[in-house]
């Protein structure tokens, strides 16, 4: 297991044949201040498959390039592992004409055409930024309404995902689900989230 302990705000999946357009989606990032891992940056003699999963891992959110016709498998099992761990998905669609083979079940992750790069960079930004008081205020009101444990939720993707449809409802809070849980286990930590026996 690589010994690095670097940590990436978005982890940028392509097709090969979209290189030109990564890099100046990640120029955009970095100009943002935003940490990218690129896999074509892994150097020579690393375990691409695994340095790219300890990236997936410790990544905030994902970003995938798409382009017409079918979409490369090793997309969508990244994609459904991020989904597994809560991280925020986007795709982006490049200006070339033609049909988007997507799966069906990734209609429900939000999709930028190149040109609205900036939208998706103020959403990473917005979801790194810490939780206002206010917001952990309605936080700890949804969890409680839930009334499920914390270890409980941490286990069921399920809960995780009826907390975060509760908040962005009720409070207007839209974060992913792994930010979601950060900030419970924060709470809980700390004294300020009341113990519901189930």
């Amino acid at each position: 297991m690589s010994k690095n302990k670097k940590t990436y705000d978005v982890f940028l999946s392509y097709p090969n044949g979209l290189k030109t357009q990564a890099v100046a989606i990640i120029k955009k990032f970095e100009d943002a201040k935003l940490v990218v891992f690129d896999s074509s940056d892994i150097k020579l003699g690393k375990n691409i498959v695994e340095e790219t999963w300890q990236a997936l891992a410790v990544s905030w959110a994902i970003v995938t390039i798409v382009e017409p016709g079918n979409m490369p498998p090793s997309v969508a099992v990244e994609i459904g592992a991020a989904s597994a761990w809560q991280k925020p998905i986007y795709f982006i669609l490049t200006e070339a004409k033609g049909k988007y083979d997507m799966p069906v079940y990734f209609s429900k992750y939000e999709v930028f055409r190149i040109s609205e790069i900036e939208k998706v960079i103020k959403l990473i930004l917005r979801g790194l930024n810490p939780l206002s008081n206010d917001q952990k205020e309605a936080l700890v009101r949804a969890y409680l309404k839930l009334r499920i444990p914390t270890d409980k939720l941490l286990m069921e993707p399920g809960y995780i995902e009826q907390l975060k449809k509760m908040l962005q409802h009720e409070a207007n809070i839209n974060i992913s689900g792994e930010r979601l849980m950060q900030e419970l286990l924060r709470l809980r930590k700390s004294g300020k989230l009341a113990k519901i026996r189930n």
